[in-house]
């Protein structure tokens, strides 16, 4: 973190408030704490994330982005706002933008399993399959236990075998990811695991039961 002078250390605690409080998803209560850090230092970059990072939640992904750039602006190789920035960006659907701050971020940082995730993705989205993959395996030998690194393998994976076996890697990581349980079902029917899938249906149905997808699916399980 920044170095932050003496006598406004208690900005400090400020800030860990914000962070404590939108780690349990009070982001009102988060932005509030942020707020007040930044009254006290306006331009202290961990400050600015920590409101970022409450936009995001909240799903004002434009203002977040503005906020991280604010960021860059002083420190361009600011990994954490580099990252932040590029997945606001993905929000926006502007995918080729995100992979440039993703690539600055990597030049920082080579071994951040994050930004090659965020690269893959953003690569996947631009439908640039084998930048995608190769971005992919990258975040998976850093840090493999992101689900998501392991849904975005599977579909670019034209077997349905090796799809189901990054499927069910990520399916161990988040058992409640529904977008990984219906792929997962998806393929395994398409193999005639019905049996695997039909268990697999009724773990979904815990889940969201009103989910359009699913319901479609529960038909072909056996379950409608």
């Amino acid at each position: 973190m920044k170095e932050i002078p003496i006598n406004k250390r208690f900005a400090l605690g400020w800030y860990n408030e914000g962070v404590t409080h939108l780690n349990i998803r009070e982001y009102e209560e988060a932005m509030g704490f942020f707020e007040k850090a930044l009254a006290i230092i306006p331009d202290h970059p961990d400050f600015l994330i920590g409101k970022g990072e409450v936009l995001f939640a909240i799903g004002n992904y434009a203002e977040a982005y503005r906020i991280f750039a604010k960021v860059l602006e002083k420190e361009p190789e600011n990994v954490r706002a580099l990252l932040r920035a590029g997945t606001a960006l993905m929000q926006l659907n502007r995918y080729a933008e995100a992979v440039a701050l993703f690539e600055q971020g990597i030049a920082v940082n080579d071994y951040n399993g994050e930004l090659w995730l965020g690269k893959g993705i953003a690569q996947f989205h631009l439908n640039l399959r084998e930048e995608a993959t190769a971005s992919l395996r990258k975040a998976g030998r850093y840090k493999p236990n992101q689900p998501a690194i392991w849904y975005y393998l599977s579909k670019i994976e034209t077997s349905d075998e090796a799809a189901v076996n990054h499927l069910l890697r990520g399916y161990r990581l988040d058992a409640t990811n529904l977008d990984i349980l219906l792929d997962l079902i998806e393929r395994l029917l398409k193999l005639q695991r019905n049996s695997e899938a039909f268990e697999l249906c009724k773990k979904a149905s815990v889940i969201n039961p009103e989910n359009p997808r699913l319901r479609l699916l529960t038909d072909r399980c056996g379950m409608g």
